[in-house]
């Protein structure tokens, strides 16, 4: 589960018309939508939930958020010890998003052709609860303006770059339309263009983010693609006259978990041997 956000100083106000990817949908353990909506209503977030039992609000930019109760909790590397939402409520995913499209078939077959996914009635089936909605926009609506809240693409992993390949081939003798094949240092992405104007990626799932931070220091340091290297303090003066100081994060140093100053605690088994873990 990978979000990217984009911090663009004076964006202007989007408009969600002919084309456009519609919120977030994220799967939490069963038994937390109270602990959320208490949450959201902390944060002077208005929340509801829906007759299918799902949390729907907004973030701070009007992004529209639908959580849903799955089964499974974090468990292990997956806990974000940094977070103060506890373990047994964190967001365990991303499940989906709303895809917005003036021709819905047209669109699915996008999906179907050329990514050989599932499309059943206007559901892109993806995996498990994993799913895009696609939703027909009116013959009269305005032209989509990017803006706050909007949201750029919505990426789909393959295994490695030989799919990547695949697909891109693939795309051009199916006369679908592509964007750029390009290799970001955490992983190779190919880009499209379905049929409705929105972007699609496909991204490998390696090298991975751990190319430069460990497993446990993930999201703790200020780390970098490759090409972006040379411009690190540029960045970082940035971000400090904005008030953003990447020292400020403590790192979580060997198992991810903080006490214990986050020292590698040692582990005995059955047999009273020791071991680090």
């Amino acid at each position: 589960m990978v979000i990217t956000f984009f911090p663009i100083d004076d964006l202007r106000d989007r408009t969600d018309g002919k084309m456009f990817f519609s919120g977030i949908h994220y799967s939490i353990p069963e038994g937390s939508t109270q602990y959320w909506l208490d949450r959201f209503a902390e944060k002077g977030l208005k929340a509801e939930v829906d007759a299918m039992g799902r949390i729907r609000t907004a973030d701070f930019e009007d992004l529209p958020i639908r959580m849903q109760e799955t089964e499974g909790k974090n468990f292990d590397w997956h806990i974000n010890y940094m977070s103060d939402v506890p373990a047994e409520f964190q967001i365990t995913g991303v499940i989906g998003a709303e895809l917005h499209v003036p021709d819905v078939a047209a669109t699915g077959r996008f999906f179907e052709e050329l990514l050989e996914i599932p499309v059943k009635g206007n559901i892109i089936d993806l995996d498990g609860v994993e799913a895009i909605e696609l939703v027909q926009t009116a013959e009269d609506a305005p032209n989509s303006r990017f803006g706050e809240g909007s949201t750029d693409h919505y990426a789909l992993g393959v295994e490695s770059e030989e799919d990547l390949k695949y697909y891109w081939e693939r795309a051009k003798a199916l006369g679908f339309k592509r964007e750029v094949f390009i290799d970001r240092g955490y992983f190779r992405s190919a880009y499209f263009i379905e049929p409705g104007g929105n972007r699609i990626e496909l991204a490998t799932t390696n090298p991975g983010f751990t190319l430069d931070e460990s497993l446990f220091d993930l999201g703790t340091t200020f780390a970098l693609p490759p090409r972006f290297e040379a411009s690190r303090q540029e960045l970082l003066d940035h971000y400090a006259k904005k008030g953003v100081f990447f020292d400020e994060v403590k790192p979580y140093t060997g198992t991810g978990h903080l006490e214990n100053g986050g020292k590698i605690r040692a582990i005995h088994d059955e047999n009273g041997n020791m071991r680090n873990d």
